[in-house]
Order: structure tokens, then C-alpha cells, then sequence
């Protein structure tokens, strides 16, 4: 198959419609533990502040980034069945299909058949784990949470796959680099990966030069999509506790969380 970008298309739509089979053939979308113990309750926070109303109502966890809980706390509160809440909820995490491609693109670069099927195995490689498969039954965040950083380590990545001659623009580093500190904002675990992602650009020389301008890029991009992903709601932290990452490291801050 010659034309990447068609292959892209396919491969994309093939496995987004195979993933969109698993709520359906798993009868819908299930509410575990933690859905019923705290992540509707977070989608209820995203949906309307209750700090005035509720503390500790789900204990640490209610103080969570609570806005990608947000679909499913409205698709329930709205009375959306189990097939069609799982069904949305799963689309919204097929999104980062296209950039599992990507990342196969750049383990086998070949343009040929050989080339085509080896990248399908390796993207059914990439969803076969349980606890990927396991995402698109539940109510979690860890998958959705995860898709800007996929993207940000997927375009970081094109700099393997580019030669001298078509050098990856600055503008690809820079949205890279905000992609994984969205993904950051959304789930502080995310930052260990994150902050590591631009050292990717470091390790592909172009000419005789190591790309720190790039890398300067990407880190600078990285800090900026954190805060303006995650400055709404650590202001929200901040003013009601003192503490924009409550009740993380409480100790050093000096609000009324303690």
C-alpha cells in the first residue's frame, strides 16, 4: 500500500470501529466501585461546584481534575442507556487511534504491504492489553486522560521518520509539548511520561546539531498547556482551600485545607 495517508484512514477505522464493538458485545457500559464512589460525583463537580454543599463527599478523590467525568455523569444524569453511554464514552477514547498509527508508522517506516500489515499488528498489539480493553467498560479516566500524551509522544516522534532534507517545523514541537501537559493537567501521574516525552527530540540529530531549540520548545509548550488546562480548576482549589493541588502536599501550602 503505497499511500501512507490512505492506510492511515483505513487502519484509523478499522480499529475505531472494532474498539466501538466492545461496550455493545459487553452490554453497555457498567458503573463499577469507583464510578458509584466517586467519578459520577466528580462529573457532578465539573458539572456544577458543590464545595458549599458537600466536603469530603467522596473523600480525596473529590478533588480530582473532574472535567473528563463530566460525559458520563451526563449522559446518566440525562437517562442515556448503558449501550448508547458506552458507546459515546468509547468513541471519545478511540480518538487516539490515529496516533497509535503514527507511533507504528515510526517503528516500521516501510512503504509496502509488508510494511502495512506489520503496523496493523502492531496497533492490535498496542489495544490488545486487558487493561486497555478494559477502558472501554468502565467509567475510569486513566485511557482519556492518556490521548493527549499518545498525540504529544506520536508527533514528537516524527522527527525518526522525517529525513535532513523535510525537517519537522517548530510548530510540531510546540504542539507536542502542550499536548502532554494537557495531559498533565488531567491526571497529575501522567507528569513522569510527560516531562520525559521531549527528550525524544534530543535523540535525532539533524546534521551535525542536537535539537535543544526544539526540545526548549516542546518543555515551554509543555508548562503552558498545563496551566492553561489546569488554571481554572486549581484557582477553583486554590480559593476554597489554599491549596491548587488539595489535598496533595497540603503540608507546604498554607490554606484551610489542613
Amino acid at each position: 500500500m503505497r499511500s501512507m495517508k490512505i492506510e492511515a484512514i483505513l487502519l484509523s477505522a478499522i480499529f475505531t470501529g472494532l474498539l466501538l464493538l466492545l461496550p455493545v458485545l459487553g452490554g453497555g457500559m457498567g458503573l463499577s466501585w469507583d464510578a458509584v464512589n466517586h467519578q459520577i460525583y466528580l462529573g457532578w463537580i465539573a458539572d456544577q461546584k458543590r464545595f458549599d454543599l458537600d466536603f469530603w463527599a467522596a473523600a480525596t478523590q473529590s478533588f480530582q481534575f473532574p472535567y473528563l467525568y463530566w460525559p458520563a455523569y451526563k449522559l446518566y444524569s440525562s437517562g442515556a442507556g448503558a449501550i448508547e453511554t458506552g458507546i459515546v464514552l468509547a468513541a471519545l477514547q478511540c480518538t487516539c487511534v490515529p496516533a497509535v498509527w503514527m507511533l507504528a508508522r515510526v517503528c516500521v517506516p516501510e512503504h509496502s504491504w509488508f510494511g502495512t500489515t506489520m503496523r496493523a499488528i502492531a496497533m492490535a498489539m498496542a489495544f490488545a492489553s486487558s487493561v486497555v480493553l478494559s477502558m472501554f467498560n468502565t467509567t475510569a479516566n486513566d485511557l482519556l486522560s492518556a490521548i493527549p500524551l499518545i498525540w504529544g509522544v506520536a508527533i514528537m516522534s516524527m522527527v525518526f521518520v522525517n529525513d535532513e532534507k523535510k525537517r519537522v517545523a517548530m510548530w510540531h514541537y510546540l504542539l507536542a509539548g502542550a499536548l502532554c501537559g494537557i495531559s498533565v493537567a488531567f491526571k497529575l501521574s501522567n507528569g513522569p511520561v510527560a516531562v520525559s516525552a521531549p527528550f525524544l527530540i534530543l535523540l535525532k540529530m539533524e546534521g551535525k546539531r542536537v535539537n535543544f531549540s526544539g526540545a526548549l520548545a516542546a518543555y515551554l509548550a509543555l508548562i503552558l498547556g498545563f496551566g492553561l488546562t489546569y488554571g481554572p480548576w486549581g484557582w477553583e482549589l486554590a480559593t476554597r482551600f489554599g491549596n491548587p493541588i488539595f489535598p496533595l502536599f497540603n503540608g507546604i501550602f498554607t490554606g484551610s485545607g489542613t
